[in-house]
């Protein structure tokens, strides 16, 4: 059995091999045709030769009439016999070439002596050269009868080597594709097959065998290939069974959750889903293969996708957002049902970063229940405000005198009471706007705004309260600022709570810095104060609802409406915090997009 390169080398010797005795015939049919044209030309030059010569004696002949009667000189009849005498010597040349039978240099002898030694009488002149020219025609008569002898079996000779070339040629042409073909048969089927066979033991099929015994890389290839074959299968009856069940039964375990859990990579393709996941995204299967790019063509899936790049880029769990803004609607029939999304980096044994596993959580009672709550709170604030407002303005008018003169512990309990009243209106104030927040009826004005003027809005709005406690409100920001789009009652109520908290736990004394910067399409706004600090298990929750500390004597809402404000908005918020060292508080809006003004003849 003949290895690879032995048949690459057969094939390559037989390839030369056809070029080189095609080369040779065609090198020989060439040499041959160019030697017979050689003599196809000098049979044609010796008859142009003779019949030029003919030609210039029947001139001559004519002139010698012509000055017989006086109609030419003696000077013309010298002049045409040269001529004739020099196109006598070269059809004498070129007839010796040719055929030296002919003895056509007899004839010019003879013209020669006759110019020599003319004879007396113009007659016997005339009657010579007619005798020349009659053996000069003669012979001219014998040369075209070989030349047409000679001639014809030439031209059949070069018309057989033309026909005998071509066919050489077309048939060079049908063994070099016989040859080709062999070479591809013998070494490209091997090959194929040798492939062939690896994709099979790649998908599982360690039965498989390469049959290739020759001692070449092929062979090397063959055999430890199959021997490859042979320690894998070994392999899987042994440690790869038992990883193999426990892979089934890992399997099992994600296919038999309830809520839908959806396996990606680090590119947001997905690599696995359980029968909750599939139902849900209504995910098609082609043959064995999972449509990896489901997420991208399914309403949702772009949310779902943002949060599997963001754990994967952070590389930490994200457990999702609260209140409506975190929940993800999703049609299953005729049915909507709202998810909330939690996604973990998924990692190997090493902590080498795989991709990420997504719950979603279906909450669509919890958030009926709790969109109920907030229209509940809504109305509720909204039907209490009357009374309270009412309230408000007796006791108001209690503590002015004008019910008449209260004694000091009367006085003191209705100012109590005022007080009380005034911090209820401020809860019923906060539930209404985070009711209309939640049930979407709050209506945002977006507009260009310069983050400078709001921020010295913000601080002469509270420029009294931090001089009763003795504190410096610092405003760090240029003046060139980029514009950024928002809201101005919703970026003036933003500043109001943050700078609102910061005076509440910055001692007497202390500093504020209420300040913005660009960072590429986006401004960051930052309230820094050098209070006391938050504790760090309540920065989790910091900007939940009712979380606020419960000693400050605040509402517990005020960070949760800076929050929604703020995402409304399509910005971020973040709280750094430690004990002892203050808190900062930042935020971040888009920059405005600036429109071209136009000139007014630009315009029309």
């Amino acid at each position: 059995m003949l290895s690879l390169y032995q048949r690459l080398i057969l094939g390559c010797v037989l390839l030369i091999a056809l070029v080189t005795a095609v080369s040779f015939l065609v090198r020989t049919s060439f040499v041959r045709l160019a030697a017979l044209d050689v003599q196809v030309r000098v049979a044609e030059s010796a008859v142009a030769s003779l019949a030029s010569a003919r030609g210039a004696m029947a001139h001559e002949e004519l002139i010698a009439v012509q000055r017989a009667t006086g109609s030419a000189t003696e000077a013309e009849f010298r002049d045409q016999a040269a001529r004739t005498q020099t196109l006598l010597r070269m059809a004498a040349d070129d007839m010796r070439q040719f055929d030296s039978s002919l003895r056509v240099d007899l004839v010019a002898d003879r013209h020669e002596r006759l110019l020599r030694h003319p004879p007396e009488s113009e007659v016997e002149l005339t009657r010579q050269l007619e005798a020349l020219h009659l053996e000069i025609r003669h012979d001219l008569d014998q040369v075209s009868a070989r030349r047409d002898a000679v001639v014809r079996p030439l031209r059949g000779q070069e018309d057989a080597l033309r026909a005998r070339l071509i066919a050489a040629c077309g048939l060079s042409i049908v063994a070099a594709a016989a040859i080709s073909a062999m070479m591809l048969a013998l070494v490209i089927v091997p090959l194929r097959h040798t492939a062939r066979v690896a994709r099979c033991i790649g998908q599982g099929d360690l039965h498989q065998r390469v049959e290739w015994r020759s001692k070449d890389d092929l062979g090397t290839i063959a055999t430890e290939l199959n021997r490859l074959a042979v320690r894998l299968r070994d392999l899987r009856e042994t440690e790869s069974g038992r990883r193999q069940m426990e892979f089934q039964l890992i399997d099992a375990v994600v296919r038999s959750i309830f809520e839908p859990v959806i396996v990606t990579d680090g590119r947001g393709q997905v690599l696995k889903l359980n029968q909750a996941a599939v139902e849900l995204l209504g995910s098609t299967s082609h043959g064995a293969e999972l449509d990896r790019m489901v997420l991208a063509n399914t309403p949702g899936g772009d949310k779902i996708l943002s949060a599997i790049r963001s754990a994967v880029s952070m590389q930490r769990a994200t457990t999702g957002e609260e209140g409506e803004a975190a929940l993800l609607p999703m049609r299953i029939g005729q049915a909507e049902r709202s998810y909330r999304l939690r996604t973990t980096p998924m990692r190997d044994s090493e902590g080498k970063l795989l991709g990420a596993v997504t719950l979603l959580e279906d909450v669509t009672e919890i958030a009926e229940v709790d969109r109920f709550k907030s229209r509940f709170l809504s109305v509720a604030s909204q039907r209490l405000r009357d009374p309270l407002q009412r309230l408000r303005l007796s006791l108001y008018a209690l503590t002015q005198g004008h019910a008449g003169e209260m004694r000091p512990l009367q006085m003191d309990l209705a100012t109590s009471a005022a007080e009380e009243a005034e911090h209820l209106d401020d809860l019923m104030l906060d539930l209404v706007e985070v009711a209309e927040l939640e049930t979407g009826r709050r209506q945002l004005r977006i507009e260009k705004l310069r983050p400078i003027d709001a921020l010295r809005d913000a601080a002469a709005r509270y420029r009294d309260r931090a001089r009763e406690k003795n504190i410096d409100v610092e405003i760090v920001a240029f003046e060139d600022i980029a514009f950024v789009q928002a809201d101005r009652r919703a970026l003036r109520t933003i500043l109001d709570n943050l700078l609102n908290n910061a005076l509440r736990y910055t001692p007497e004394g202390g500093q504020i810095r209420l300040g913005a910067s660009e960072q590429q399409e986006r401004v960051q706004f930052f309230i820094h104060d050098n209070g006391r600090g938050i504790e760090a298990e309540r920065l989790p929750t910091i900007f939940g609802r009712f979380t606020g500390d419960p000693g400050s004597g605040g509402t517990g809402l005020g960070l949760a409406m800076v929050r929604r404000l703020v995402e409304t908005q399509s910005g971020q918020v973040s709280v750094e915090s430690r004990l002892g060292s203050g808190t900062t508080f930042r935020f971040t809006l888009p920059v405005a997009v600036s429109e071209p003004e136009r000139h007014p003849v630009e315009a029309g």
